[in-house]
């Protein structure tokens, strides 16, 4: 059994990249994985980009010389293993696409990016794949906040981010930047310059944190700045940076919809425009950092004047 997001994940496929769970009584998981030989998707079956497709409440994902991946009402799993797919290929699609499918089968809000701790309260960088989102989260995690995720970030109706696995995922170059070694470090998979970097918990897993900032990665030819980002916009990056938003179809889109608009009355959104072809990780990180500590002033400020008044 492991923990995740919230949840107890039965798993026939090992998955040594997570800390088993351990409940304090014997618990019903809320998530089985199975290897097994799914049923295909029927003639009524929505085929979407990039092998996704939705059969009812069932959503598959078939990813070519890996295997096929269907999800059932955000409770179940089943992984068919191509021939001579590895154990580590089967794990990465499988916590990767496969999950935040199922955790968006489950009511939750899941964008692509990382989310850390500032104060008590998230901040969430989205942005898309090599923008930088999981060095930047080294970096913050370097700097003492507590990373929550990396990848896969869920928020649920209450606004709140869930914990994920403790680690992030970095290119040997990121590591470098960072003086990182790669001794000691797994690799993502066959073929990747990819490896896990485990995070230190010192408390064991955290609980939700209410998510206050959100922002987005960008590059521009100018200097370092952070934008606000408000009202239509906010919606459109939202959906731009959700995981795996090919599947938000139907009912998912309509529950998508509604969780943007949660999140948007409770979170502040800004675009961070980072100068094209340098290395601006620390930078980036100061400019964050600055800009939360601005705007908790400003609301702290605003919440004397009222009570002045």
């Amino acid at each position: 059994m492991y923990a995740g997001y919230g949840l107890l994940i039965d798993s026939e496929l090992p998955l040594p990249d997570l800390a088993p769970a351990r409940p304090a009584r014997p618990a019903r998981p809320d998530v089985v994985v199975r290897l097994g030989s799914p049923l295909p998707p029927s003639a009524e079956a929505l085929p979407l980009p990039r092998g996704f497709w939705v059969d009812g409440d069932r959503i598959g994902i078939d990813v070519p010389g890996i295997g096929r991946y269907v999800c059932e009402r955000g409770a179940r799993i089943t992984v068919a293993p191509a021939a001579g797919a590895s154990a580590d290929a089967l794990r990465l699609f499988l916590l990767g696409s496969a999950l935040g499918v199922l955790l968006t089968q489950r009511g939750l809000l899941v964008l692509h990016g990382n989310a850390f701790v500032v104060d008590g309260a998230c901040a969430v960088v989205l942005g898309h794949s090599g923008a930088g989102k999981s060095t930047l989260a080294a970096e913050m995690h370097r700097r003492g906040h507590l990373v929550l995720s990396d990848d896969v970030v869920p928020i649920d109706a209450a606004g709140r981010a869930l914990p994920g696995w403790p680690r992030i995922k970095l290119w040997r170059d990121a590591l470098d930047r960072l003086g990182l070694p790669t001794s000691g470090l797994d690799r993502v998979g066959q073929g990747f310059d990819k490896f896990h970097v485990p995070l230190e918990r010192s408390a064991g897993s955290p609980e939700p944190v209410p998510v206050r900032w959100i922002y987005v990665l960008d590059r521009h030819d100018g200097p370092l700045r952070v934008v606000p980002v408000a009202g239509a916009a906010a919606f459109t990056s939202l959906h731009e940076h959700s995981y795996r938003n090919e599947i938000l179809v139907g009912e998912l889109r309509r529950t998508h919809l509604a969780r943007s608009a949660g999140l948007a009355r409770v979170a502040r959104l800004a675009r961070v425009d980072r100068p094209r072809g340098v290395d601006s990780v620390a930078s980036s990180a100061d400019a964050i950092l600055a800009h939360i500590d601005r705007e908790e002033q400003h609301a702290t400020s605003g919440a004397s004047r009222a009570v002045d008044a």
